[in-house]
């Protein structure tokens, strides 16, 4: 009988260790699980932030295309008879220029 004893004794004693340890496991898998919730929420943050940069990004890339279309809109067209030949003016008006320049002793 004392030898069952001693028996059962070294059995609650093995079951007492392991449930240490899972208590020990345990815990360590709760303190992990807190700081992944901490570096989703962080995460979760910065996603946030950045989606908030991407839309006021699109804003200003929209505003900036409507401002050059109409800067485009108020540029005068092939049709247009008051457009100016800018092409032919400046090629006839470089040359004098270029000339007196050479004249004056300074080199282009």
């Amino acid at each position: 009988m004392l030898n069952e004893l001693e028996q059962l004794a070294a059995k609650i004693g093995r079951v007492l260790h392991h449930a240490d340890t899972l208590a020990a496991e345990n815990q360590r898998l709760r303190d992990e699980i807190t700081r992944l919730q901490g570096e989703a929420a962080q995460l979760r943050s910065e996603r946030e932030a950045m989606a908030a940069d991407r839309e006021l990004l699109n804003i200003k890339i929209e505003e900036a295309q409507l401002r050059i279309q109409s800067i485009l809109d108020k540029l005068p067209t092939a049709s247009d008879s008051r457009q100016l030949d800018l092409l032919d003016e400046g090629a006839g008006s470089s040359a004098p220029e270029n000339a007196a320049h050479k004249a004056s002793g300074e080199h282009a």
